[in-house]
Formats: structure tokens, C-alpha cells, sequence
């Protein structure tokens, strides 16, 4: 019989401690693609699809050290059974959405596929179907979102209030977030992308303005982004670049490191990391809103705000938002639409008590 224990539910093995036929497999997986050779088979999947398939399978190598079923020798695939997976949905089903069993499922079939591939893991679809029939998202995404003039004016009102801030730090900072607002609310990139952007390479200044110039081995969808800034960011930009980057570069602080040419400084002196930004993304449109707006939800944003206010040209979200494809965009727009009817049944209240 197997052994129960109380369950950490945020533990997570990392890859470097993977059994070491894991950590083959997986190597081997990664195996890039040559002439000859189509390479491994998550070769081709993006830096960060086969990071969150790897936080996902090392959360479930957690639970079953957590219960004594992790022994280094067992082939990684007999593992996997339908019993355990079950037990694992039961385990984390009182701590986590249903959102992330989906997600922490579709990560273990991704795994599965790779340590045993010659075994028919198609069992595991049921499972996530029957998680996504009852998934209630935690909170509607449409009552979260904010339109893309807002958020711009909230990036222009931080660029603003900044030159009234009490030190040089809170200036610089201030302005940072502000300047990245703008630059999200109307060139709508993913946090990887954004966070990635470095002057010179990614970030160029060309003819009369500057272009976010990020090739296609480095995006998500692998099509490459090519688009300028709007004029209206151009100054705003000469401003962060002359005096605020400078001083975050000085700066000196613990979690000091090199930045070379990261668009984005932190107040410690290093190149801005996903979570840093994260965070700072989430607090600045908290209080700037009473709500928060993360990273991927300006997206959401941008694409249903031109979906509503000028949907004959829709497809101009699709090329903001990097889409290959228009179906995709179009999602977008058959939300606007459910958000404007609502808008406008709340309007004929009102006129009509």
C-alpha cells in the first residue's frame, strides 16, 4: 500500500535534481535539429514552453518523493500511472484552480511523451476533460480588463509625476515603469520579450524613431516583431535613455549584476527580470486602477480595445499581438463584442429607470 503524507503543495524539483535517466531523456529531447537530423522532439518548442513543462513534471516528481515513489532505478514512464495521477489530481484539487490541474496535466503528458514514447498516454485526456467541463476561471478576464488609452495614460501620467518624486531613485523608477507602460499599451509584447529588449540589437534607433526589432528565433510564435515606437513615446524615450537609465546603471545594490545592454534597469543595478517586472507592472496599474493588469492581460487588452473601437481593421491586433494566425485575433473580437453589448444594455438602464 502507498504511503500518504502531508503534502507540500509548492514544492517543485528542479531539473538539476531530476533522476539522472530524467534528466537523459529530457537532454536528449532538447537535442537541437542539424542537416541531417531533425533533432530531439521538444527541439522545436519555445524556451518558454519546455521551462513551464519542466516547473510542471517537477512538481509531480515532488509528490511522489513526498510519498516515497520517486526510486532512481524505475523507468520514468511506469511511473505514470492512471491510480497515481488520479491520487495527484485528489491531492492538489483542494489548493490549486482548476486552471492549473489543466495546466499541471497537459505538463505531464508533454514529460510522458518524452520518457516513454512508444506508450499510449492518451488516458490522460479524459482527465483533463473532465477538469476543464467544471473549470470556473478564479475571475472573469473580461471584469479585469482596461482600455489601451487608459493604460497609455496611465504610463504618461507616471512619466509625469515622476519629475515631482522626492529622490533621484524614485524619479528614475517612476519614469522606468511609466515608459514601459506606454510602450506595452501600444506595442503589446510578451513579458519575455519586453524584459528582453536591448539597445542596439532589439531596440533600435532607425531614420527618425525607435523600432522594436526582435527576430523570429526569439519569439513564441516564431514570426519576427518589427515595429516602431509611436511618436508620441520618441521623447519619452530620449528622456529615460539620457538620465534615468544612466542612474539606475550607478546604482549599487544586492542583487548587483551585469546589465550590458538591457533596455530595462533595476534600482539594484542589474538587467530587470521577469518577476521584478511582473511585479512592478501589477502594483503600478493596482493603484492606478484599483485592479490589477499583468503583463499578459495588456494584450488582452490592446486587442479588445481595437476590436471595439475600430473593428474594421482587427487584424492590425494580429500583427501587435504576433499572431500566426487570425483566428486566434478573432477570438478577441467576438469578446469585444459580448463586453460592448453589455455596455450598451447598462446605457439603456440608465436612460430608461
Amino acid at each position: 500500500m502507498e504511503k500518504t503524507h502531508a503534502p507540500d503543495l509548492r514544492r517543485r524539483i528542479p531539473l538539476s535534481e531530476w533522476p539522472e535517466i530524467n534528466r537523459a531523456l529530457w537532454d536528449a529531447a532538447l537535442r537541437p535539429a542539424d542537416l541531417l537530423d531533425d533533432g530531439g522532439s521538444r527541439a522545436r518548442h519555445a524556451l518558454s514552453s519546455n521551462q513551464k513543462v519542466v516547473k510542471g513534471y517537477g512538481k509531480w516528481l515532488a509528490w511522489l518523493a513526498q510519498r516515497d515513489l520517486l526510486d532512481a532505478i524505475s523507468w520514468p514512464g511506469s511511473r505514470i500511472t492512471p491510480e497515481r495521477v488520479r491520487a495527484y489530481l485528489e491531492t492538489l484539487c483542494q489548493e490549486v484552480s482548476t486552471g492549473t490541474l489543466i495546466n499541471l496535466l497537459e505538463d505531464l503528458y508533454a514529460v510522458a511523451r518524452v520518457m516513454d514514447p512508444d506508450r499510449n498516454w492518451s488516458w490522460i485526456w479524459p482527465l483533463v476533460s473532465k477538469i476543464r467541463a467544471r473549470h470556473v476561471p478564479a475571475r472573469r478576464k473580461q471584469d479585469r480588463l482596461v482600455s489601451a488609452t487608459n493604460l497609455f495614460d496611465l504610463g504618461l501620467d507616471l512619466m509625469r509625476r515622476a519629475l515631482a518624486a522626492s529622490t533621484a531613485l524614485e524619479r528614475a523608477v517612476t519614469y522606468r515603469d511609466g515608459l514601459m507602460i506606454g510602450i506595452l499599451s501600444t506595442r503589446p509584447l510578451r513579458l519575455r520579450n519586453l524584459v528582453g529588449l536591448e539597445l542596439g540589437r532589439t531596440f533600435v534607433w532607425r531614420g527618425d524613431r525607435w523600432w522594436i526589432d526582435i527576430p523570429r528565433e526569439e519569439t513564441k510564435t516564431k514570426e519576427a516583431i518589427e515595429m516602431p515606437l509611436p511618436d508620441e513615446l520618441t521623447s519619452a524615450t530620449e528622456t529615460y535613455l539620457k538620465d534615468h537609465r544612466p542612474f539606475l546603471c550607478r546604482r549599487r545594490g544586492r542583487w548587483t549584476a551585469p546589465i550590458a545592454n538591457a533596455l530595462w534597469v533595476s534600482q539594484d543595478g542589474s538587467a530587470l527580470g521577469d518577476r521584478s517586472t511582473y511585479q512592478q507592472l501589477v502594483a503600478r496599474t493596482r493603484a492606478g486602477f484599483g485592479r490589477p493588469v499583468n503583463p499578459h492581460l495588456f494584450r488582452d487588452c490592446v486587442a479588445t480595445s481595437i476590436a471595439i473601437d475600430d473593428p474594421d481593421h482587427v487584424r492590425i491586433a494580429a500583427r501587435l499581438l504576433g499572431h500566426r494566425s487570425l483566428a486566434t485575433t478573432e477570438r478577441y473580437y467576438n469578446q469585444a463584442r459580448s463586453i460592448d453589448a453589455v455596455r450598451r444594455h447598462q446605457e439603456l438602464g440608465h436612460r430608461h429607470p
